[in-house]
């Protein structure tokens, strides 16, 4: 029983070390992406002055806080993003292979190391560019309908022979398809009442990758689950931002109603809860209220 714990917290440091390196990675994706850069090529350079970074200089959460978010090699100052990022990946790695090693079954933990590094990476960009990269969202898509026939286990599917892999990955495909499409008519219903776009393209695509990951039922609960992160992170925000707005003159970059801002990180973060553990009881909801349902429409 102690050697197995001990697995467990060196299993754990393990993610932690390689989400922190993932972590590193998704702010050079989020800076070169969106300006059509190469993430290879050249080496990890400051982005004020494109001098190389040595590699003493880029340790992963170590760097930031020894040179207290200051670049050595000018006055630039490196913004907390990039800590954060790298922290909170850090944690989505070790929790998910501490989730494997717990379940005895690597397939969770690959898979949720790749979806968490996939929508990570979108939030970053998604809320620097307001945009959604086609490489994270429609290759997003593909990975999750590879993993879906390699590991039937992420749809609940028990075996790996041929018919649960095919069912797997029609499972996979339903919530592409179906995630894509209901996000789609939303955002044109939304369209033709507010006559102004409300969802961009890149969130309907971003909710096809994530179908693809977690299935119709993740699909559905992410579309209403990113609603109300949303509404709980700027409706507390607004309403601070009017407190604060009677004791000086102007806020910098102020969220007001009617505002456009990007819906991808709410998805995201959405999905995240879901595939970190409460698709089990968005799974047994749905089959306890949906079910009866479809077996009257049936009958």
């Amino acid at each position: 029983m102690i050697e197995y714990l001990g697995d467990v917290h060196l299993i754990t440091c393990f993610g932690l070390l390689f989400g922190a390196i993932a972590g590193s990675f998704i702010n050079v994706c989020a800076f070169r992406i969106p300006r059509n850069k190469s993430v290879v090529f050249p080496p990890s350079s400051c982005p004020k002055c494109e001098q190389s970074i040595a590699w003493y200089r880029n340790i992963p959460l170590l760097s930031w806080l020894a040179q207290r978010g200051r670049a050595a090699c000018c006055s630039f100052n490196i913004p907390a993003r990039y800590f954060w990022v790298e922290l909170i990946t850090s944690l989505s790695f070790a929790y998910f292979f501490r989730l494997s090693i717990l379940s005895l079954s690597w397939d969770i933990g690959i898979v949720g190391c790749v979806f968490s590094f996939i929508l990570i990476s979108v939030i970053i960009i998604d809320l620097e560019t307001m945009t959604i990269p086609d490489r994270f969202s429609m290759g997003g898509a593909i990975i999750g309908l590879i993993f879906s026939f390699a590991y039937p286990s992420l749809h609940s599917f028990e075996g790996v022979d041929i018919f649960s892999r095919l069912h797997s990955l029609f499972t996979s495909l339903m919530g592409l398809l179906i995630g894509s499409s209901v996000l789609y008519w939303i955002g044109a219903f939304a369209y033709r009442i507010f006559d102004r776009d409300a969802l961009g393209e890149g969130d309907v695509k971003l909710l096809g990758c994530i179908g693809a990951f977690c299935g119709w039922k993740g699909a559905i609960f992410t579309i209403f689950g990113g609603a109300m992160v949303g509404c709980a992170m700027l409706i507390p925000l607004m309403i601070f931002q009017k407190v604060k707005a009677r004791g000086v003159d102007t806020i910098d970059n102020p969220v007001s109603w009617g505002q456009e801002v990007p819906f991808g990180p709410y998805l995201a973060v959405a999905a995240l809860i879901f595939f970190a553990g409460m698709n089990e009881f968005v799974d047994k909801w749905l089959s306890v209220k949906l079910v009866p349902i479809l077996n009257v429409i049936g009958s």
